[in-house]
């Protein structure tokens, strides 16, 4: 009970703060000041700072469109064949750098995930529609992923040629001549 009454009362101060600092500004000079400073003041939209305006109409979604499917959907959903059999579950997404959609990653095989392999496909070789949301179709059965090669991020790329680069130990440094 005690913390209730500390936490209600910090609420107050906090909003009642700027009214008793403008009431003690007109009372001292007569004047008052605003309560926001002045880099916190609304401004119409065409007179907005140009870092506060907001983007071009043409450049905001406001909604989602039925034929537009969302990445959090889709990581995790199920990857059925033709035959409805399931092949594995979407483990990630590829994009190029124009922001389009290249590939897909599954993960194929293992049991609860364990002992998976993660296998890419090209963007086309993947039927997706908004419903339902938790299935994506491919054309290839279980046994045809799970004998495609693994699909390798660029760090794990970058892993195997680091390994592959020769170890060059430094020579031991020569002693110098003895001083006589």
């Amino acid at each position: 009970m005690r913390m209730r009454l500390t936490l209600l009362a910090g609420i107050a101060a906090v909003a009642l703060a700027p009214a008793a600092l403008a009431q003690e500004n007109l009372e001292q000079d007569g004047t008052q000041e605003p309560l926001l400073p002045p880099a916190q003041e609304q401004y119409p939209a065409d007179l907005a700072p140009l870092d506060q305006a907001p983007p071009p109409a043409e450049a905001i979604i406001e909604a989602q469109r039925p034929t537009e499917m969302r990445v959090e959907n889709l990581i995790g959903a199920t990857v059925i064949n033709p035959d409805g059999e399931e092949v594995g579950k979407v483990k990630d997404v590829l994009f190029d750098t124009s922001g389009a959609a290249t590939g897909i990653v599954l993960s194929v095989g293992g049991i609860l995930g364990v002992g998976a392999k993660d296998v890419g496909l090209n963007w086309e070789e993947v039927d997706m529609r908004p419903e339902p949301v938790d299935v994506v179709r491919v054309n290839y059965s279980k046994a045809q992923l799970e004998a495609a090669p693994p699909f390798k991020t660029a760090e794990a790329q970058a892993a195997e040629e680091s390994a592959r680069q020769p170890q060059v130990e430094p020579l031991p440094a020569e002693n110098p001549p003895d001083q006589q």
